[in-house]
C-alpha cells in the first residue's frame, strides 16, 4: 500500500459523533481524543499528507488551528458527496486515488468509499459502511481509531515511523499548542 494522502471524515470518526446544542441548535461542542491528533502528526511526519473532509463546516476552526486542510462536503444543493473530491486532491497532491485512504464512519462517506480502494472505518460504524470498508477497525469513533490507524500502518510496513522530533516540530506550530502556553 502506498498512501500518499489520508482523508479524514471528522464527526463518528475524531469524534464520537456527539455534538452538544444550545437551544437555538447551534453546535457548542464535541469531544476529541488528544491522541488521535497527535497520530495525524505522525502521519505528516512520516510524510503522509493529512485533509480533513466533512459536511459540518463547525470543524473549519479546528482543522485551522491544528494546520490541517480542511474541505466542507457539503455543496452549495446541500449535498454531502465526498467523492466528487478524489479528482480535486489527485490534482492537488499529484497522486492517483491509490494513493488515497479514507476513514469514514457513516451513509454520508458511501459514495467516496465506492471510488477508493483503501477505505476504514471504527468498530461502530453502520453495516453499510463496515461492508464497504477495506479494514472495520477496532476502535470506535472517538476512542483512538486514528492511532489505531497509524500503528497499523507501522506495523504492515506501509510507513516509517516518524522521528519525535519532526513530530514535536509540527505540534509547536499549531496555533492550539501557542494557545494553550
Amino acid at each position: 500500500m502506498d498512501i500518499k494522502l489520508l482523508i479524514l471524515d471528522i464527526d463518528g470518526v475524531l469524534t464520537d459523533g456527539t455534538k452538544v446544542y444550545d437551544v437555538h441548535h447551534n453546535v457548542l461542542s464535541k469531544r476529541f481524543t488528544c491522541k488521535d491528533f497527535t497520530a495525524i502528526k505522525r502521519f505528516i511526519a512520516a510524510g503522509v499528507e493529512v485533509v480533513m473532509l466533512s459536511g459540518d463546516i463547525f470543524n473549519k476552526s479546528m482543522a485551522k488551528k491544528r494546520n490541517i486542510d480542511f474541505y466542507c462536503s457539503r455543496n452549495e444543493d446541500l449535498s454531502l458527496d465526498k467523492s466528487r473530491y478524489v479528482e480535486t486532491f489527485s490534482k492537488k497532491y499529484g497522486i492517483n486515488s491509490k494513493n488515497m485512504a479514507f476513514v469514514g464512519d457513516d451513509y454520508f462517506d458511501l459514495s467516496i468509499f465506492n471510488k477508493l480502494d483503501n477505505t476504514f472505518c471504527p468498530s461502530d460504524a453502520p453495516k453499510i459502511i463496515k461492508d464497504s470498508a477495506t479494514m472495520v477497525l477496532n476502535s470506535k469513533g472517538g476512542e483512538g481509531a486514528i492511532i489505531e490507524l497509524y500503528d497499523l500502518f507501522i506495523q504492515s510496513n506501509w510507513i516509517i515511523e516518524a522521528s519525535p522530533e519532526s513530530v514535536a516540530a509540527l505540534d509547536r506550530k499549531e496555533i492550539t499548542s501557542e494557545e494553550m502556553s
